[in-house]
């Protein structure tokens, strides 16, 4: 008591009598222990126990992230919590310091929950943020796989789009899988094309038809038990797949504008959703522009996965695949036997790459 009334004794000469200043500690007091010993009680809003000064950090799952404040998972239930601002300095080169997936410690501090530290991760899925300054964008940490979710008609299918997020995934060492939807609205011909090339490059690849509700059986064994990101382009289709696989969540869904060829975001944050089956999934917002952070130029080609099966190897070790001679790849590419989309895409995001990171380094012959 006599620690504490030292801390807040020191006011203005004359504001108070003896009498009032004993009563404004009582009732200073009274707040802080809500009438009764509160670290033995326990939270009247999510029904938790108060924690001490000294005592241990909860360990929560984050399940949503949303600007500065987050949801997380404890002991069952999905309660807010907030982030500590000294996360964003510590992690001055994130947008956002949290990802969904982090596992977390918590504190209690009368003002509710707190994130005070981020568990070492299995891995992150991250993306280059939007705007102007060079910042990463975390998406998902400690998940099992990526699912491209790509469709036809509106929007059209983007090999770009599908090819940067594959980057991504690959760079950040963690499998993918490609979802094709909507196929109802597509051409055989180019439906059997685009399928032929991922399967090539190595990824498994499903048909799915939300609306006619084929492929759902393939799509939920390729969920089960996984903890999965699902990720494409705005109106593709994710959250209505989701829905799909597990009846009862009841994530929005919108119509997509013809205009703009692209879905509303009617998925606005990042959530984690645990699946009866076992597993879960990450359900994202959907994207227009996807831009990989954090790949050295140079290694940009490790990451098409077909281009390693060259008989050949090209006469510069560090070829870049342009303008070389002796480039086995743009050989390859040339003859039809490796796919020109996924080369034009190479090309565009090493471009953007050199733009960020700058050029590709010297070029030494084998």
């Amino acid at each position: 008591m006599q620690a504490f009334q030292q801390q807040i004794l020191p006011i203005a000469a004359g504001a108070d009598s003896p009498h009032r200043l004993q009563s404004r500690i009582l009732r200073r007091k009274d707040r802080l222990h809500g009438g009764h010993n509160r670290i033995l009680g326990s939270c009247p809003v999510y029904n938790l126990p108060f924690m001490s000064a000294t005592a241990p950090p909860i360990e929560a799952l984050v399940v949503r992230v949303d600007a500065r404040q987050c949801e997380v998972r404890l002991r069952g239930e999905v309660v807010p919590a907030r982030m500590r601002g000294r996360l964003f300095e510590e992690r001055s080169e994130d947008k956002v310091p949290v990802a969904v997936g982090d596992q977390v410690l918590l504190s209690e501090d009368g003002d509710g929950l707190a994130i005070e530290t981020i568990q070492p991760r299995r891995n992150l899925f991250a993306r280059r943020a939007a705007g102007e300054e060079i910042r990463r964008q975390p998406l998902a940490a400690n998940v099992d796989q990526i699912v491209v979710v790509s469709c036809f008609g509106y929007p059209p299918f983007s090999s770009i789009t599908t090819d940067r997020i594959l980057v991504a995934a690959s760079f950040h060492q963690i499998p993918a899988a490609i979802v094709l939807n909507k196929i109802d609205r597509g051409k055989k011909k180019t439906i059997d094309a685009i399928h032929r090339t991922y399967q090539q490059a190595g990824y498994p690849v499903y048909l799915t038809s939300a609306t006619k509700e084929q492929g759902i059986s393939e799509l939920r064994n390729l969920l089960r038990d996984r903890t999965s990101v699902v990720y494409g382009l705005s109106g593709a289709g994710k959250s209505t797949l989701i829905n799909l696989v597990q009846p009862g969540l009841s994530l929005k869904t919108g119509n997509v504008s013809k205009s703009l060829k692209s879905g509303r975001h009617t998925t606005t944050f990042a959530r984690l959703y645990e699946l009866e089956m076992g597993g879960a999934v990450v359900d994202t917002p959907g994207v227009r522009v996807f831009r990989p952070y954090g790949i050295p130029p140079h290694e940009l080609r490790l990451h098409f996965p077909e281009w390693k099966l060259a008989s050949e190897p090209c006469r510069f070790h560090s070829c870049t695949h342009r303008e070389e001679p002796d480039c086995q790849i743009r050989a390859l590419v040339e003859a039809g036997q490796l796919a020109e989309s996924r080369y034009r895409s190479y090309q565009q995001v090493l471009q953007e790459l050199e733009e960020i990171y700058g050029g590709t380094g010297r070029r030494e012959p084998h």
